[in-house]
């Protein structure tokens, strides 16, 4: 952001030794730059919210690591480290990106031995960390763009009126903000945007913070007391929320500054629009009940009894309330994902459900499944392989539009499908945990590099690990050189139906893991599904198996073998 005609970011490296910021306590009264040296300084500047905002926070963690990596007292270098990790993250139990920098720089400093060498790696990622969240930030501000050109084209170019609360700004971020960002790119390419800018009690970061930043880049906006937003929503005053997020559930709900549950609230009445804005490391991938689970700050009571401003020439803080009346400080809220319309990430935009955010996260779509993998994987992360898949998700979009692939009570994805590459025993192979995805892309797929039944093993390449059936798809491969494609689904009525009266495997064997891969060899031996092309697993409920020379012959067999009232 420019201040003055001169670019900063909230946070940056001064010299070697030491970092700067701006000190967001004097705004927007005084521009104050803070350097910040040990990692008691960071505790500090953390935790007495000299800097604040969840991507902030999160790159000050990245910069505090290498500070604490580069000051090291002559003490064990990896217990210091521990120790400094602790003392952030107890900081701000709230937002989530705080554990999520100082456990990524904890990661990268231990894949290397030498004191030097963990330095220079504690370094490189608190500038990767920074980076990013710029990035991220300006992705968001481009996917949100399309929003607010959406609502300005429906109203024929007149102002497009914007409520915000809090401050999910530039300097909430490294550079741009997350809700600021689609607002700053819209008023740059001329679309006529207002903002109401909610004061935000107790700290006021919205009259403050969010107000100041308008103010410097130009757009127009209006402070509004916290308990206005309603008025406005029911006047036709509002055409759009958005607000930024401290920690989003991968069920879409939200942690953001008090007061953001009552403006959703208004907003879902009113029929407006109620849009977060976050980089996906705001995202906790471990929770699901936001309500429940997110660990919600309260901070000290002055904060409500007391207010600070300008008077006189400086900064001075006034009594409120009466003296001795005490009072309660939550500094957030939970959103329910139901009351939100879509978030706005750095990938796209998407719905404040599970399916919808991991269509664009893949990589995390295992969630739950991890009891599931009963197989050592050995799984190279990788962003895309060079395979065309358009008939393999056909089929696969018709199995899971058949009710074949999905996911059961629990929440746990089930069904998968692959196919042979290039005649070889590699195959590629839906990722685990996509069953709940109703449509793939080529980010939902691995590839199956090797498996060795004896050892338990599974090596595979994607940007998402293999499926928890893959060491059965890869015993068939093995076994059957002119198979290509091989299906994996669950019915009950179907598995009930065929169970014994087709090739079944033992009830021991349960699935993914060597034991009925070798069923699967004894099967072929003593059977005629070699003939039939089919099976269903005694000891996995619902489980049954098809394949073919192509993906089509799999599907025909599947779907002649299964009873007609499966699909009534």
């Amino acid at each position: 952001m420019n201040i003055k005609g001169k670019h900063y970011r909230t946070i940056w490296f001064k010299d070697k030794l030491t970092v700067q910021i701006i000190d967001q306590r004097y705004l927007p009264f005084k521009f104050v730059i803070e350097d910040l040296k040990s990692v008691n300084e960071f505790v500090d500047a953390i935790k007495d919210m000299h800097i604040r905002g969840a991507g902030l926070i999160g790159a000050a963690a990245g910069y505090a690591m290498y500070i604490a990596a580069v000051t090291c007292p002559n003490i064990n270098f990896d217990i210091y480290l521990e120790d400094s990790a602790e003392r952030l993250i107890a900081t701000r139990p709230t937002a989530t990106n705080l554990r999520w920098a100082v456990e990524r720089q904890l990661e990268n400093i231990k894949k290397v031995k030498s004191k030097t060498e963990k330095i220079e790696i504690a370094k490189k990622t608190a500038e990767e960390i920074a980076n990013e969240d710029v990035q991220f930030c300006k992705q968001i501000g481009e996917h949100g763009f399309k929003i607010i050109k959406k609502i300005s084209n429906k109203k024929r170019g007149d102002v497009v009126n914007i409520l915000t609360h809090c401050n999910a700004g530039w300097l909430a971020f490294v550079d741009y903000g997350s809700a600021t960002a689609p607002i700053y790119l819209a008023h740059d390419k001329g679309i006529k945007v207002h903002v109401w800018v909610d004061e935000t009690r107790p700290r006021n970061q919205g009259a403050k913070l969010t107000a100041w930043e308008l103010l410097n880049h130009g757009v127009p906006h209006t402070v509004i007391a916290d308990n206005t937003g309603g008025h406005l929503m029911q006047h036709g005053l509002v055409d759009m929320v958005i607000v930024g997020t401290d920690r989003t559930t991968y069920t879409g709900d939200v942690a953001n500054k008090i007061g953001t549950y009552l403006k959703a609230l208004a907003a879902k009445d009113n029929r407006i629009p109620f849009y977060v804005a976050l980089p996906s490391s705001t995202f906790d991938w471990k929770i699901k009940n936001g309500i429940k689970e997110i660990p919600i700050e309260e901070r000290g009571s002055e904060e409500v009894k007391c207010i600070r401003g300008w008077c006189d020439g400086s900064i001075k803080e006034v009594l409120l309330t009466p003296k001795n009346s005490p009072a309660t400080n939550y500094a957030f809220d939970v959103t329910p994902s139901r009351l939100i319309t879509a978030l706005i990430t750095e990938r796209g935009i998407c719905k404040a459900n599970k399916d919808s955010i991991l269509s664009l996260f893949p990589e995390h779509s295992n969630i739950n499944t991890e009891i599931s993998i009963k197989f050592q994987s050995i799984w190279k992360k990788t962003k895309t392989f060079d395979f065309d898949i358009s008939e393999l998700n056909l089929y696969r979009t018709k199995l899971y539009n058949l009710g074949l692939i999905g996911t059961n009570n629990k929440g746990i994805g089930f069904g998968n499908i692959s196919q042979r590459i290039n005649k070889g025993l590699n195959f590629i192979i839906t990722g685990a945990g996509t069953g709940s995805l109703p449509t793939l892309t080529i980010n939902h797929y691995t590839v199956v590099k090797k498996s060795d039944i004896e050892k338990n093993l599974v090596i595979c390449e994607g940007l998402i690990n293999a499926s928890s059936e893959s060491m059965s798809h890869a015993a068939i491969y093995a076994l059957l050189p002119n198979i290509n494609a091989v299906i994996h689904v669950h019915s009950l009525i179907g598995w009930k139906k065929l169970l014994y009266k087709i090739p079944t495997s033992s009830k021991n064997a349960q699935y993914g893991t060597p034991e009925l891969a070798r069923e699967i060899n004894k099967l072929l031996k003593e059977t005629n599904l070699k003939k039939i092309q089919i099976f269903v697993t005694a000891g996995h409920q619902d489980g049954i198996f098809s394949f073919g020379k192509n993906i089509k012959e799999a599907m025909d067999v599947l779907i002649k073998a299964l009873p007609r009232e499966q699909f009534s």
